[in-house]
């Protein structure tokens, strides 16, 4: 039986900086499911079921589970599985940074990149082995290039999740693209829209009060009801997504850290010397090198956030 009331948590991935995706796989995953709180990620979620059966809770929607059931939750779309019975079950999942992708995949081809993110984020749903086994089986291509990590293993994964991204497109034709109301808390939908809006004004000098007007509170009580869903105050998550934001240019681009301080949001370059060495653990040159250098394949970030399980 669900609980009638419930925590809801964001939960939050690192994927590495030259790779779009994470995959949680293998015997970590055959567990029993239902004890943690509904949740939601920051990047696009597919689960595919191997053995076992259950609800899954997608905000006030549930849906029944089984083997060979297969999962897609946008990012910021609170979901929670529960099992029937006492018995393991086994799900293995991708986490994908579909925005990062895009910009990659679509560089030089005439397709509108923000039209296709919102297509793919704009609804949960459940599909299966059995009613779609072309996407099923391009998500077992992933696992099992992820498990073996074999030659160019790497470059098969980007070619295959570029055919799934345009499946998931698909799913969601643009004339009948629309936000879905995902859960009965006026609050944490407030929340959610200003995840939205940080995403895409991060690189403006953005106040604590206005992100507090997008969200239709006062500031007192959106600072109260922020740090309650998130586990982060506004400010350390506009910092953390404006971090992430920066790693992707030192890795990407030659550009001065003046330069990149500001194109991220920054007001100096000391202020974004003093954020980077506070989230990620060292100054962003020595980062940039360490990476360059292959000592560092992925983001640390030291961080108040629930971090993935």
């Amino acid at each position: 039986m669900r609980k009638k009331k419930e925590t809801i948590e964001f939960r939050y991935y690192e994927v590495p900086q030259d790779f779009p995706l994470i995959a949680l796989i293998g015997e970590r995953w055959v567990t029993r499911y239902g004890k943690d709180p509904m949740h939601f990620h920051n990047y696009l979620e597919i689960g595919f079921c191997y053995f076992g059966e259950g609800s899954m809770f997608i905000g006030k929607e549930e849906h029944l589970y089984r083997a060979g059931t297969i999962t897609v939750i946008p990012k910021n779309f609170p979901h929670h599985t529960v099992q029937y019975g006492n018995s393991l079950n086994k799900w293995e999942y991708l986490f994908i940074d579909t925005d990062k992708f895009l910009k990659e995949l679509l560089t030089y081809k005439p397709v509108n990149g923000n039209g296709l993110s919102e297509r793919i984020n704009s609804r949960a749903f459940l599909t299966s082995v059995e009613e779609d086994p072309i996407f099923a089986s391009a998500i077992r291509s992933i696992f099992e290039e992820m498990r073996e990590k074999g030659e160019f293993y790497k470059e098969s994964v980007r070619g295959t999740l570029a055919s799934l991204i345009f499946q998931l497109a698909r799913k969601n034709p643009a004339d009948v693209v629309k936000k879905t109301n995902v859960i009965d808390d006026g609050r944490l939908e407030a929340i959610l829209n200003v995840l939205d809006y940080i995403e895409e004004h991060y690189q403006e000098p953005l106040k604590i009060g206005e992100l507090a007007g997008v969200s239709h509170m006062s500031e007192t009580h959106f600072r109260r009801v922020f740090a309650k869903f998130m586990n982060i105050s506004p400010a350390e998550y506009l910092t953390l997504v404006r971090i992430e934001k920066a790693c992707e240019l030192l890795v990407k681009t030659d550009e001065c850290l003046e330069d990149i301080g500001i194109k991220v949001g920054f007001a100096s370059t000391g202020t974004f010397i003093r954020n980077f060495k506070k989230v990620a653990g060292v100054a962003p040159r020595r980062w940039r090198m360490n990476v360059r250098e292959k000592k560092a394949s992925s983001v640390n970030y030291n961080v108040s956030v629930l971090k993935g399980w």
